[in-house]
Formats: structure tokens, sequence, C-alpha cells
């Protein structure tokens, strides 16, 4: 057994349990400096740095609540790891022109308030310290790909990546929801590193891909929103399917502009030029919490094509408050943006507020489920597992998850199930072929040859047994002898079966006074033409041609020889008496065939056993003409074939 090295374990990263007061957004804490400063930071799929506020994004003479709606600040000033780099760009949003700028350094950076509640501290991790106001709240990137400032040699890595780099994670994954104050008594974000929580979503088997675009991989195909409202009224406000970027760093939905008109004729919607905003006065708010709209988002690999996942989003997801100034009075609006261009098209924090996002970069797939919202909620946090670290833990190459799940695989197109039909259908023909050929075909050809060699032994044995009919008379056992077992050939083939030759007899004397005749030695026998035998039987002496010797096959052809010979002997036993009562004045062979049936026989004999002596009597009849055939053989007469009564009923 392959011997396991110790997996690390997920990193589930708790919230801050804040609702931020800008929107009402879940965040989570960092430590960041020596000695630590914590801050709370949003979560931004599409970022891969960290970004927190500095004390210039708080001024003097502004709110006294600044530092707190900004989630707190950091001074680098005040850390002893803190190396600066320079000021830079963002680089992040641009196609959604953004401008703000930012302090980039290097310093340490830890999860969560404290070691047993957080994550790992990371040292020279990057850190962009923002006092622009595009950005309220700094957030913390999920991407794996690594920050370039100034020399593309000289790349930091993410903070993800130092994560696996250094074995804390068991795979360059991640797992988040952004949370959802409006559910139950207020659900928080949930975000896990190298893992997911299966506690908070439904499963589903549609897997996407990541898109090849590193600054947009999570790209989905937007193939409709439809709008079913509490009375029973349904409409499309989606016009045309889009490729749609997911983007947690914005709290958004950028949609085409003809989609937004859809929103505007359907939900009353009021396009507000001074706040770029669709703002929501009272009496709007009013309308849509009566009809109340429930939005399902209808997301697929593509635009058209392939299986879809639907996630629908609440209306109480849909509203969102927007405070201008910091102390300033919030201002609800509807989170629908106009997109102006493709490039802009963005499924933003709002999305995910009913939406689980799950993301492995190594196998670059992602995929997004609908959120769970039951009491209470907990947790179940489970790994991903990398394919270098299955090699060296597990001798099973498709093992991902430590409970033996994996995770989803991309759907199967239709030229890949066609391939496994086919497949299955040729396997199944294949075996099933070989199942008739090495099993059933032999196994009947077997019962058919047992059935051919009982059927003859059974004939051979009722033969022997009409030989044997009459055990106890004295011509019988005259001219019986032992019967001979030979291998029946050609008609049956290589199987043996046996059968009884005829008892070969003496030459028996006919009853009566009449002197024996002696053939001349040196006359040659007549050429005449013998009845033929059947194969197997040896042509003997001229005697035992004549005599009861029956082929092979005319043995086997027959169910009832006994019956055919009998009425043989029926039409020559009158030429027996006439030879008989000729020569002398003894009683015909009619008359002591009765006699010898009377002291042969039982005293009461049984019906189903006739009395049978033709073969002693057609013996007589074949000697009889072979003398009379060797002393004249002109006569016309005894030409006739002995067989001729035979021919007339076989």
């Amino acid at each position: 057994m392959t011997s396991l090295n110790p997996v690390p374990s997920p990193i589930s990263w708790p919230p801050s349990q804040f609702w931020e007061p800008h929107g009402g957004w879940s965040t989570f804490n960092l430590r960041v400096g020596t000695p630590p400063q914590v801050v709370r930071v949003l979560i931004s799929t599409a970022g891969y740095e960290t970004w927190v506020v500095s004390p210039l994004g708080c001024p003097p003479g502004v709110s006294p609540s600044c530092s707190n709606e900004r989630g707190w600040l950091y001074d680098s000033d005040k850390s002893n790891t803190w190396r600066p780099l320079g000021n830079f760009s963002l680089g992040l949003e641009l196609n959604l022109s953004p401008s703000d700028n930012a302090t980039y350094g290097l310093d340490s950076v830890a999860l969560g308030l404290t070691d047993n509640n957080g994550g790992p501290n990371l040292t020279s991790q990057i850190v962009a310290a923002i006092s622009g106001y595009e950005y309220v709240l700094g957030t913390f990137g999920l991407g794996q790909q690594p920050t370039n400032l100034s020399d593309f040699n000289d790349p930091h890595p993410s903070f993800l990546t130092s994560l696996y780099d250094q074995t804390l994670i068991p795979s360059l994954s991640w797992s988040y929801t952004a949370g959802a104050h409006y559910r139950s008594k207020g659900v928080f974000g949930s975000l896990t590193l190298g893992g997911y929580d299966a506690a908070r979503f439904i499963p589903n088997d549609v897997s996407f891909n990541l898109a090849t675009d590193i600054s947009r991989d999570l790209v989905v195909g937007l193939q409709g929103i439809i709008s079913s409202e509490s009375n029973g009224s349904i409409q499309s406000l989606l016009p045309s399917p889009h490729l749609t970027f997911i983007d947690s760093t914005v709290p958004y939905i950028y949609l085409p502009l003809d989609a937004c008109r859809a929103f505007e004729r359907g939900l009353g919607l009021v396009w507000n030029e001074s706040y770029e905003l669709y703002t929501v006065d009272e009496e709007l708010h009013q309308s849509l919490m009566t009809r109340n709209p429930t939005l399902k988002f209808e997301i697929g690999q593509l635009e058209t094509k392939g299986p879809t996942v639907d996630i629908e989003l609440p209306y109480a997801s849909l509203d969102l408050s927007y405070t201008a100034d910091f102390g300033s009075t919030p201002v609800r609006y509807f989170p629908i943006m106009r997109a102006q261009n493709d490039s802009q098209l963005t499924l933003g924090r709002t999305f995910l507020q009913e939406a689980y996002l799950t993301t492995d970069y190594e196998r670059a797939n992602f995929s997004i489920s609908q959120c769970r919202f039951e009491e209470p909620v907990g947790k179940k946090i489970l790994p991903i597992l990398s394919a270098k670290l299955i090699a060296s833990t597990s001798s099973s190459p498709n093992q991902t998850y430590l409970d033996g799940k994996v995770p989803p695989a991309p759907p199967l197109n239709h030229k890949q199930i066609i391939g496994i039909v086919v497949g299955g259908l040729i396997g199944c023909i294949f075996f099933l072929t070989l199942y008739v050929k090495l099993y059933l075909l032999p196994r009947r050809r077997k019962r058919m040859e047992t059935s051919r060699t009982t059927a003859v032994m059974s004939s051979a044995e009722d033969i022997q047994g009409a030989l044997a009919a009459h055990p106890g008379s004295p011509q019988a056992a005259t001219h019986r002898r032992s019967s001979s077992i030979r291998s029946i050939t050609g008609f049956y083939g290589k199987y043996p079966a046996p059968v009884s030759e005829l008892p070969d007899t003496s030459r028996p004397e006919m009853p009566g006074r009449h002197s024996a005749f002696e053939l001349p030695s040196a006359t040659p026998e007549p050429n005449i033409q013998r009845p033929t035998v059947g194969p197997g039987i040896t042509p003997m002496s001229p005697r035992r041609r004549y005599g009861m010797y029956l082929s092979t096959n005319d043995i086997l052809s027959s169910g009832n020889v006994v019956r055919r010979w009998m009425r043989l002997i029926d039409v020559h036993v009158s030429r027996i008496e006439s030879l008989t009562s000729e020569e002398s004045g003894t009683p015909t062979f009619a008359q002591s065939k009765t006699s010898y049936l009377d002291r042969s026989l039982p005293p009461t004999p049984k019906p189903e056993s006739p009395q049978r002596f033709s073969y002693f009597a057609w013996d007589k009849v074949a000697a009889h003409q072979h003398d009379r055939l060797d002393k004249d053989p002109s006569s016309a007469d005894l030409h006739q074939d002995p067989f001729q009564h035979r021919r007339g009923f076989f």
C-alpha cells in the first residue's frame, strides 16, 4: 500500500461579521504589516493583489466615520516590514475606465483577526495603498497570476500562489459567495481557499472552461433573463444572448443597452443621469415590493448551446443603496448598468449574492451554483486536491477530493456520446459472438451427439434382445454364438456405438431321412450375381453369404427388423415343407415348428414377447438353395434372388 504524505487542509476564511454601510456588503478581515494593522476588505474574483485604504483616503476635515466606512486604514509608515516599490496604476477594470493610482510595496499579509481563526501570515506580499474614491473599500484578489510592475523579469506571486507554493493549501482553487444581508437574519459571505463549502450551494453537473484571457477568464454565456412576478406575469428581459464576465470587484450588472431598455419597460426603471444609476424612489420601490419580481439568469458555457444553470435573484437582492458622501443619506438604486460595448458586460457582486462560484486554475475550469440558505447555516469544508498532490499521496489518479468526490467535469459533447454508444454496441456484439461460439454451440453439438449415441445404443440393445428371444431352445443353443461389438463408422462419424452381429451358425440339417450332399471341390463356383451386403460386413463363405447377416445401415435404418424378417420366413415356409415332404414322410417344418415352440416356451407366454425363430428358419432356406444351385446351376427358378421378397417392403 502506498504511504500517504500529509495533505494540507483548505483555508476557510471567516467573514468580518460586518455589513458595510455602502451597499450592505459582507467583508473579510486582513492583518497587514508588522505589527499587524487590521482592515476589512471585499473579495475581488478578477484581482490578484491586496488593496488597502491609506490614511490619504480620509484626509483631515472629512467625516469622522470615514475610516470605519472605508474598512479602516493601513499606514505603511507604521509597519516595520514595509518595502515600497513606487506609485502605479491599479491596472484593474480597465474596460470600465477607472483611473485610480496606488502606492505599491511589499509587506506581510495574514488572513483573519488572529492566527487561530484566520490563516497563515505570508511575508513579502504585494500591497497597494489606495487613496482615491473609485473604490470605497479595499479588496483582496483571488487570482493566481503574478504582479509585474516595472520589470517582467521580476514577477511577484499572488497570495493564492504563495499559499500553494508553500504547501499551505491543497490546490490553486477557491470558492466564494458574497453573502446576503436580506436572507433570514443575514447570511455572511463565504470564502474557502483550496476547497469549497458543500453546505452553501445546490450542486449541479454543469462545468465551465476558463477563458484564455487571464484578465477576463471567468466568462459565461448569458443566454436569458426571465422576470417572474408574484401575480404570475412572466417576461423576457434579454433580447439576445451575450458572453459576460463574472467579477465581484464591482457591485453592478452591466447589460447591453437594449436589455436595459427592456428592464425600463418591464419594471418601470428610470435612468438618473446625475448618478448614472437606475435610482429607485419610494413609489417605485413600493410597486416593486408588491410585484416582487424574481430574475432568473440562464447561464451556459456558450451563448446559445450546451447545458445551462439557472441562478435566481429575488427583488431583495436587487434593492441596494449608495452613499454619495460619507455620512450622507443613502440613495436606493437598482444595480443595472448600461454597457458601452461587449467588453463591459459583467455580472458583478450583486449576482454573487445568490450564486456560489468555485474556480480551479490547475484544471482551468469553474462552476456556478445556486446558493443555499437553510437554517442553521453550517459548514462542510472539503478540499480540492491538485494533480501533483494526488500523484504523491494516492495510487488512484482520479481521486480529487479527500472524501472521494471529483470536481465537476466538462460535459460530454455529441461526438463523445456517439463514440461511447457505438463502442458499447460493438463491445456487446463482440462478447455475444464469443459467448455463442465458445459456449452455446459446443454445448448444442455435445447434446446432439449424446442423443445420437444414446439412440444407437438403444437400437443395438433392442436387436440383441430380439436375437436372444428364446434362450432355452436347442436350436438356439446350437446356432447361437457370442456377439461381437464393433464401432459404427461412416454414418455416425467418429462416435462408436455397440451393435450385434447376427449369429454365425453351422450348417443345419433339414428334418427327415434325406441324405447329405458333398460339394465337388473341383467344380468352380458359378458366376452368379449375389445380393450386395451393407458396409461394414465382410463377405465370407457362400454359406454365410446367404445367411442372415444384415449390414450396419440395414440394422439402424429400421425400427422393427425382426418383424420384417418374420414376413420373409412366411414366404418361404411352404417351400421348406415341400422339400421335407417329398424326400420323407416325416412331419413338415411347420409342424415341427409348433412342437418346438411348445417345448421351449414357458407355460404362460407373455403377449408382448413374440415367439421368434426367423434366423434359424432363414438359414435353412439359404443353405438349401445353395445346395440346389451347386447341383444344377442352369435351373431357371434357382437363379431367383432370395432377397426379392425383401425388396418389396424394405
